[in-house]
């Protein structure tokens, strides 16, 4: 009976997405850029795989977009970065700053 409960557990959670919880300050998981937004107001806007949630992103668009603010001082840095490793395919991870998911920091891996 134990095993049939731990094997019925396991096959609900494997068809579940996958998701990042907004947590922070702190280092996402190993992620994939799937979409680099520039807003309005200068900043930048960045998607990944897996789907973060519960961010509060500049301009709208949602909890699943981290926000890098027009006031960074790397900002020009940021979008060169975050399009290289969405073209290329290169894994990143973002640090957050606080639990809205304001980026401060990104590392890109090979």
């Amino acid at each position: 009976m134990r095993t049939c409960f731990f094997l019925m557990a396991m096959a609900c959670l494997s068809i579940m997405p996958n998701r990042v919880v907004a947590q922070g300050p702190g280092w996402t998981v190993v992620s994939e850029v799937t979409e680099v937004v520039t807003v309005s107001s200068g900043g930048l806007n960045v998607r990944l795989t897996p789907d973060l949630t519960g961010c509060e992103s500049q301009s709208g668009y949602g909890q699943h977009h981290a926000s890098i603010y027009p006031d960074h001082h790397g900002i020009n840095l940021f979008q060169s970065n975050l399009l290289a490793a969405m073209i290329s395919g290169k894994k990143v991870t973002l640090y957050f700053t606080d639990n809205k998911c304001r980026v401060s920091e990104m590392r890109i891996f090979k």
